[in-house]
This record gives C-alpha cells, sequence and structure tokens, in this order.
C-alpha cells in the first residue's frame, strides 16, 4: 500500500462531539489544524486539532474531540469535566487535552463484503448545509447545538443536567482523490489508538449511505473525563471525507443506536 507524504488531520477525531458536559459559559479557542508526516495511507477522520496530541473542546452544549499527530507531550488544562448533585452530572465548561500510546485491542475483521443501507429516519427535520455541500434529516425534537468546530451539531432532548446523545458532521479535505476509504479507515484507527490511551473497539462494519460505500465504526474512549461510546460513520466522494459522529454516554448509547443510525442513513452528499 502506498505512503501518502503528509496531512492535516481535523477529520475522524473533531467529529466526535460529545454533548452534555457544558451547557453554557466560555467558549475555548478551537486549536489550530497542524500538518505531520503520515506513517499510515491516510487522515483519520475525527475532529481533533491541536499543535499535538488530543484536545477535548467543551462549547455550549456540545463536547468536540479534537485530534492530530503522534509523538506530542501530554498537556491538560481544564476545569472538572462534570460535577455531581444527588448523581445527576451539572454542567461544566471543560477544557482538556491528552495524549496517550497506550496499547488497545484489535479492532474486529473488517467485513469483506459491500455494506447494506443504513435505515433512514422516515420524518424529521431537514438540515441543508448553506454551502450545499450535504443534507441529513434530524428528528423535530432535537435542536442545534453549538458546533465546536464540526459543520453543525445536534443535541437529543433531555432532562436538565443529562449529557443527551449527539450527532454531528465534519467535512475533511483530503491531499488527492486518490486517497481510498480503507486507507482513510485504517489511518483514522491508528490515530484513535494514538490519541486516546483507553481507546476500545466494539465494532467495525461496511454500510452504505447515499449510495456511496462507507464505514461504520463503534468504541468507547474516555472524553473530557466521561466515558463515551461513540459512532463514526465515514464516506469519500472525491477529495472530501465526510464523517457522521454520534456520541454519548456508554450507559445511555444503547437508547440511541437506532436513531443514531435512522439519522445518518438520511445523509446526502450536496442537497438535491
Amino acid at each position: 500500500m502506498r505512503r501518502l507524504p503528509s496531512l492535516t488531520l481535523p477529520g475522524l477525531l473533531l467529529a466526535i462531539a460529545l454533548a452534555g458536559c457544558s451547557l453554557g459559559g466560555a467558549t475555548s479557542p478551537a486549536p489550530t489544524a497542524t500538518t505531520v508526516a503520515a506513517t499510515a495511507p491516510a487522515a483519520t477522520g475525527a475532529t481533533i486539532t491541536t499543535g499535538g496530541g488530543a484536545t477535548a473542546v467543551t462549547v455550549g452544549a456540545t463536547t468536540t474531540v479534537r485530534a492530530i499527530g503522534a509523538g506530542a507531550a501530554a498537556t491538560t488544562a481544564a476545569t472538572p469535566p462534570a460535577r455531581t448533585t444527588g448523581g445527576a452530572p451539572t454542567p461544566a465548561t471543560t477544557t482538556a487535552r491528552a495524549t496517550g500510546t497506550g496499547t488497545a485491542p484489535r479492532t474486529p475483521t473488517r467485513a469483506a463484503s459491500p455494506g447494506t443501507p443504513l435505515p433512514a429516519l422516515p420524518t424529521g427535520q431537514t438540515y441543508r448545509d448553506p454551502q450545499g455541500r450535504f443534507s441529513f434529516t434530524i428528528p423535530e425534537t432535537w435542536t442545534q447545538a453549538p458546533p465546536a468546530g464540526s459543520e453543525v451539531a445536534y443535541r437529543a432532548p433531555t432532562p436538565e443536567g443529562v449529557v443527551p446523545g449527539t450527532v454531528n458532521v465534519v467535512l475533511e479535505k483530503l491531499p488527492s482523490a486518490a486517497v481510498t476509504l480503507d486507507e482513510y479507515d485504517q489511518a483514522g484507527e491508528q490515530n484513535l489508538r494514538q490519541q486516546f490511551p483507553d481507546y476500545r473497539p466494539i465494532s467495525l462494519s461496511r454500510v452504505t449511505v447515499d449510495g456511496k460505500p462507507a464505514y461504520k465504526r463503534v468504541y468507547t474512549a474516555t472524553v473530557a473525563g466521561r466515558l463515551m461510546q461513540i459512532q463514526q460513520i465515514y464516506l469519500i466522494d472525491n477529495d472530501t471525507a465526510y464523517i457522521i459522529s454520534s456520541g454519548a454516554p456508554q450507559d445511555t448509547f444503547g437508547n440511541y443506536t437506532t436513531i443514531f443510525d435512522q439519522i445518518s442513513g438520511t445523509f446526502k452528499v450536496g442537497t438535491r
């Protein structure tokens, strides 16, 4: 497999929008992207970006994780991730940075056959990107959240003090249209392992989104002091990677599995 020279890594890690760690407070500035030498053929798709290491950025009701590169020193600059009052998390604005090189179990074997289309949400509100790059449908009761570096983010309705499920979309410009989905996936996994010491893969499967081949990766990792379960669905069209990230605390993720798939199943490149 060929090696790409260098790339910028915003995509799979920034895409990790995790809700509820903060319901207000100061906004942390978004880290700047950094170009690094690639040891794998493609960029990772997740929204994380800093001069090195992983950065969890909580803005409003959305926590976005950005990560790039390998070998950066670990730094932490954060208020406590979440306080509890009577068992319920109390909102707290958090910005945390962390890197790690811990090992993790091997990702389950990739499916060899083409994926089946994801189920689509039958009704809801349709979001159309102002620049005409993509569209998708979200339940009527979900509300838009601060994007925190993604293109757009939505959160599920939950009682006050409860961390909601969230969905966001990140676009990543690739070095060229020659980058394959498999290369992008392999580099993304490598980056996740580098950035999250407790990264634990749960599943990896091929699916179809908007008639295009895509990967669906589900894993757990600690983000801003919380153990989160994250689902990322990513596809490539020409020289752009589209990453649909869904996340919730691990203990409530199961409540969202169907709706996360249905939202992702409505995703379309362009706004036709």
